[in-house]
């Protein structure tokens, strides 16, 4: 009686819980405003809520909300959606009043007041089915991640060092892309994934995470426009949950059962309790009388599970390759992490012996390790390479008995290690400029051969002559690219089987040749004369090498005896090049300067002309006076270890630019020391650019501690600069050049040679 009396009760309070209204909202009473018509954007792109149809028409959740509003409102409303991030541009333009489908976050608040949330949007990270361990933002890393433009989520991405995700102008596009794999994740609500996801039929290719965070849809209004967000809110609330529901079911599927539905689900489900309970009563009994006899079984399952996941863990942390072999070398069965660590696809080896896939070496070595490892239980251990295409891979094979006639073998790409290795030891035997072996590897190879037969080896060595004078003059690339050029003249000459090349020192080589009669090296040595001859004709510095050799004619001559004479043999032929050459050196030196004319032609002629006028005016004697004749023709060597971009600029040049222009002083210097017909001009080329105010370069001297000769040339150079034309701008007239003299006489120039050398141009 009991049980039917509280059954009765339930029942009654369920039928008055389903009398309810479904309107428990009041209307809410619009107040009084002056606004006729209000203008609303929103993003053009988040189904169902906003989108647009094949014709553009605006379609969705949104467009009804608003319509409905209007009417409970009686204001106007004209709704635009468009490209989300220019959808937030036109709102901080004031182009509209309200903006719609916003995120509210610290920044948006600064400018804007929001409505009360309308709509809550689980914002997941959708990705390829085919890619595993996504579960969060920070997993991202590494992965093309798609994001819309002017997105929230973009500064999620930032904090978390993301920087690899591509901006879109819609979903639509990103999905697109997806569909394309441009891109393997994006970010975005779940309610308009999914409805492009449909759309385009690719529902069944990506796999989605949990919600990282749960947004939620405002509408926001400017700050000063208090008034009108009032009037947004009220209107809202005015429409009613019923209102609100059949708008919602329809974008959203959902259908509301009626309360009918309701009220017998409501019996149903006490009911269902009800047996529910008395079949838990029975359930409880059940498990006393099994609990005792499954509990061995659980436990043991529990303990093969966790064993399995032990095993199952060490295959993936292990970046080797499992197989398994029978002892007949045939591959039965393969253990990967990732297949594209595999040279060979699983039908080209699975049932095939390891005789059919490798080379007969390999193969004999692989099987001998088998056989071994299956008949004493030891582990054996080989290694190899293989050459599928181009490159050759490296690896190591460690085999252990798995069985009776079984063996596991556990292949490990050693590759890298090994070209590490490979990589070492040529740094350690070769020259990194010219790629020849190195005088370590020299000296080895040379220890090697004495213990060899040594009749009819020869040792060459050869000496890149002027190479210090070419890297003070021309820089050290330019040295390096002789060097270069060396290395292939004696590649070319002396090349062959046998023969070891390499770079002993700074401008020195050494070349160990067998079988090989002084005849032939003297043949050779013609060879390499008559190609430095070709090569030096487009070569302002001539390259020069000496070189000397000896061979070998009896079994028992020492190698190390050899060096040494035909390193005497090299250096008294390159003292020889030295003497005839050192009367050259001037001429080369003219040759350079004639290959360039600085500024204009004739520049050094006019110098010259000026500088020994304003050395006669002061009285200088005639040695002094030659010697700076010498000087103006000298003075800007060094430019010519300067870059013709920056020599021959049309414009101004910048500060970087300029400061690599003053380095031809320094360069200057290093010539002319380099020189020994002008060593004693390279101080003055040092300093020539120093001011009368100690605003000059390279040491900032000023008035006397400036030498003479440097205050002279100062003046005349800059009037003959000031008097010719340059590419951007013309010469100017003697009366101007005159006048810029006296401008800077006592900054730039010595006043007494200014005013000494205004008498001279009186006179021309």
């Amino acid at each position: 009686m009991k049980f039917k009396c509280s059954h009765f009760l339930l029942v009654v309070i369920l039928f008055i819980l389903m009398m309810i209204p479904d309107n428990t909202y009041a209307n809410v009473s619009q107040p009084n405003t002056d606004i006729k018509e209000i203008k609303v954007v929103m993003d053009e792109d988040f189904p169902p809520y906003i989108f647009k149809d094949e014709k553009g028409n605006l379609n969705g959740f949104l467009v009804d909300e608003w319509n409905l509003w209007n009417l409970k409102t009686g204001i106007s409303v004209k709704l635009d959606a468009m490209n989300w991030k220019q959808a937030q541009e036109r709102m901080k333009e004031g182009k509209y009043h309200v903006i719609d489908t916003i995120f509210k976050n610290d920044e948006r608040s600064k400018i804007y007041n929001f409505s009360r949330p309308y709509a809550e949007i689980e914002v997941c990270i959708f990705f390829n089915k085919n890619i595993s361990g996504i579960i969060d933002i920070n997993s991202l890393k590494g992965f093309k991640v798609g994001i819309k433009k002017a997105d929230a989520n973009i500064s999620l991405l930032k904090q978390k060092g993301i920087d690899d995700y591509l901006e879109f102008d819609s979903y639509e596009s990103i999905i697109k892309a997806a569909k394309e794999k441009e891109i393997n994740a994006f970010i975005m609500g779940k309610s308009a994934a999914l409805y492009y996801m449909y759309k385009y039929n690719m529902q069944n290719d990506f796999r989605y995470t949990k919600p990282q965070h749960i947004g939620q849809f405002y509408r926001a209004i400017k700050k000063e426009d208090k008034k009108l967000l009032k009037v947004i809110n009220n209107g809202f609330l005015e429409i009613s949950e019923a209102e609100h529901e059949e708008i919602y079911n329809k974008w959203f599927g959902f259908q509301s059962m009626d309360s009918n539905y309701i009220f017998y689900i409501k019996i149903f489900m006490t009911i269902f309790s009800i047996a529910a309970g008395v079949l838990i009563l029975w359930s409880i009994t059940l498990k006393r009388a099994v609990k005792q006899k499954t509990s061995e079984l659980t436990y043991t399952i529990e303990k093969l599970q966790t064993s399995e996941n032990r095993i199952k863990a060490i295959f993936k942390a292990l970046p080797d390759l499992f197989f398994i072999i029978n002892k007949k070398g045939i591959f039965l069965d393969y253990q990967v992490n990732d297949a594209t660590k595999l040279l060979y696809p699983p039908d080209k080896f699975l049932g095939k012996s390891v005789s059919q896939i490798f080379d007969e070496e390999i193969g004999e070595k692989l099987i001998i390790a088998l056989e071994e490892s299956i008949k004493t239980g030891e582990m054996q251990m080989i290694e190899y390479s293989l050459t599928p295409g181009e490159e050759t891979y490296y690896f190591e094979a460690r085999l252990i008995k798995y069985d009776t006639e079984l063996a596991l073998a556990i292949i490990r790409d050693i590759t890298q290690r090994k070209r590490s290795d490979i990589k070492i030891y040529n740094m350690s035997i070769k020259d990194s400029i010219t790629g020849l072996y190195n005088r370590n590897y020299f000296e080895k190879e040379m220890e090697k051969r004495n213990h060899q037969n040594l009749l009819n080896q020869g040792i060459i060595i050869c000496d890149l002559d002027g190479l210090k004078f070419i890297n003070d003059t021309l820089g050290h690339v330019i040295g390096d690219e002789y060097l270069k050029i060396a290395t292939n003249v004696l590649k070319t000459c002396f090349e062959k089987e046998d023969t070891t090349i390499a770079r002993i020192g700074g401008d020195e080589f050494g070349i160990l040749m067998k079988d090989i009669s002084e005849k032939e090296i003297v043949e050779r040595k013609a060879q390499l004369k008559g190609m430095l001859e070709k090569i030096n004709k487009n070569k302002v510095i001539p390259i020069s090498i000496s070189l000397g050799y000896t061979v070998s004619t009896e079994k028992d001559n020492d190698l190390r005896e050899m060096f040494k004479e035909a390193d005497t043999f090299m250096y008294k032929e390159k003292l020889h090049h030295k003497q005839s050459s050192k009367s050259d050196l001037v001429h080369i030196l003219m040759k350079m300067l004639e290959t360039r004319d600085f500024v204009t032609e004739g520049h050094c002629d006019r110098l010259q002309i000026l500088s020994e006028k304003l050395a006669k005016a002061i009285e200088m004697t005639d040695s002094q006076i030659q010697d700076m004749i010498l000087f103006s023709k000298f003075h800007d060597i060094g430019k010519i270890g300067v870059s013709d971009r920056i020599l021959f600029k049309p414009g101004k040049l910048t500060e970087e630019e300029f400061e690599e222009m003053k380095r031809h002083t320094e360069i200057g210097y290093r010539i002319a020391q380099s020189s020994p017909d002008i060593a004693h001009l390279a101080d003055w080329i040092l300093k020539h650019h120093e001011w009368w105010n100690r605003k000059g370069y390279p040491f900032g001297l000023g008035e006397d501690d400036i030498p003479i000769q440097c205050r002279i040339l100062s003046i005349v150079d800059a009037y003959d600069a000031m008097t010719s034309d340059r590419p951007y701008r013309k010469a100017l007239s003697k009366e101007d050049a005159i006048n810029e003299l006296k401008r800077y006489k006592g900054i730039q120039f010595d006043p007494d040679l200014v005013d000494c050398f205004l008498e001279i141009l009186k006179d021309m």
